[in-house]
């Protein structure tokens, strides 16, 4: 499966192409090491919707644009684990319907 999103650099992007209502309220990046072994660490506070609660994200990689996607898929992941069921059903039912009409 790939996702495709369109926005105004890698994060916009990114958090578009999974349909949902993703808000980023920071974004961090780091180099872990030295030199050309060093490797990305990317972290990212997110809310799902109009909510007060965030929580965090973060990826690994040597790549950075390849961690701050990993880092919002965490940061997904963890807010929908915090959702009720009712409403983690309704998010991944929309994204289902909405990946089907983008096909």
């Amino acid at each position: 499966m790939s996702l495709r999103g369109e926005g105004n650099g890698p994060i916009d992007a990114a958090v578009r192409a999974l349909h949902l209502p993703l808000q980023v309220h920071s974004y961090e990046e780091r180099a872990l090491g030295h030199g050309a072994g060093a490797r990305a660490a990317a972290t990212v506070e997110l809310a799902l919707g109009d909510t007060a609660q965030t929580t965090f994200g973060v990826g690994v990689d040597a790549n950075i644009i390849t961690a701050s996607i990993r880092a919002i898929i965490s940061g997904a992941n963890r807010l929908l684990s915090l959702c009720d069921d009712t409403t983690r059903a309704a998010y991944l039912k929309d994204i289902q319907a909405k990946l089907k009409a983008a096909a």
